[in-house]
């Protein structure tokens, strides 16, 4: 099975995100929500892991980010 398990805290706004995502179905996940639930957050916050970087809280730096 491909799994991929999600455990986000303070990721450019997102608070907390928990899930996991099943592939051994399906080749993809489609996001589609209103404007401002976090969607580019989430985006924001792959591209990081992708590049290696760090991601951050913009509002609240101080925050401990958790990816």
């Amino acid at each position: 099975m491909r799994r991929v398990t999600l455990n986000l805290a303070h990721c450019y706004g997102i608070k907390q995100l928990k899930t996991v995502l099943d592939f051994s179905s399906t080749q993809a996940y489609a996001i589609y929500a209103p404007n401002g639930v976090m969607k580019s957050s989430l985006a924001q916050t792959f591209q990081d892991a992708f590049k290696g970087e760090t991601s951050i809280d913009r509002i609240f730096s101080q925050r401990v980010t958790m990816r």
